[in-house]
């Protein structure tokens, strides 16, 4: 009994809400009732987030990034079960899983006593620093997909990516080697989409800000194939859904051309997908 006093007195402080982070929109996502906890509201404070981060201190900026997460984890859980009533045990939030290759925590999961692992979210919001980060995230989901699948096959596996149309940026000289690199990218140069990007980058070189619809194209192409797991049989690295979650810092909305309609990466398709997934393996 006296071993097991510290151990839980840990337990309890590990679930403690982070700092708040001077973002009403942000700090309130904590006290939000789960059906009012919508990929809209999480829109809305990341959008702030983006627009106010220069004022926050580095510890502001992570305790934002861990309510944001939780918030979206939240969204997906509300609209699953909605499409899945039999998916009433999803817990958003880190779990622990040990895959074939790693022990990973899941974002969002559900467990089943006979079944093990059947569905598994990884989410991976880029909110600041898009062009840095976007393809170390493309390449975590896909680890994670393997890594489950190689033990799990039958597991439905999401991921989600978050990104702002725009980043902010140190300077305009910044800007100036983007767009260089932009403009010696053939293919960039030689895409409509790719041209309009650069244009509207060198629009915005006073604006301390640079667009990032360019590399969320890029990245839209390499998610559609890194999609479409239609069975267990199918090759691990693939998922069953993914989700491109694009929004406009300005307005807090989601964006209305990305990524395509039909894609398969919008968000209602992206729960579609692992709704019907899991409902072909699982239902009864």
């Amino acid at each position: 009994m006296v071993r097991k006093g510290p151990k839980t007195a840990k337990r309890t402080a590990s679930k403690k809400l982070p700092k708040p982070t001077s973002i009403e929109l942000v700090d309130s996502l904590s006290d939000c009732p789960d059906e009012g906890c919508t990929i809209h509201a999480y829109v809305r404070a990341a959008a702030e987030y983006v627009r106010r981060s220069g004022e926050l201190t580095d510890g502001q900026k992570k305790a934002a990034q861990i309510r944001l997460s939780n918030a979206l984890a939240r969204a997906f859980v509300l609209e699953m079960k909605t499409k899945l009533p039999e998916a009433s045990d999803l817990i958003a939030g880190e779990r622990k899983v040990a895959g074939a290759l790693r022990t990973v925590n899941a974002d969002v999961s559900q467990m089943h006593d006979l079944d093990g692992l059947r569905l598994a979210v990884e989410l991976k919001p880029v909110n600041l620093a898009v062009g840095r980060a976007i393809w170390n995230r493309f390449g975590d989901i896909r680890t994670f997909a393997v890594n489950l699948h190689l033990k799990f096959p039958f597991c439905v596996v999401g991921g989600v990516l978050a990104i702002p149309t725009y980043e902010a940026v140190a300077s305009a000289k910044e800007i100036e080697e983007e767009l260089a690199k932009l403009e010696s990218d053939d293919e960039v140069t030689n895409s409509a989409d790719g041209v309009d990007a650069i244009v509207e980058a060198r629009s915005s070189t006073g604006s301390r800000r640079k667009s990032t619809t360019h590399l969320i194209g890029k990245a839209v192409s390499r998610l559609i194939r890194a999609g479409g797991r239609k069975t267990e049989g199918d090759a691990p690295h693939l998922l069953e859904g993914i989700a491109v979650v694009v929004y406009d810092p300005d307005t807090g909305t989601m964006d209305t051309n990305l990524p395509p309609a039909e894609s398969g990466l919008r968000w209602n398709e992206f729960i579609d997908s692992v709704a019907s997934a899991y409902r072909g393996r699982f239902e009864s």
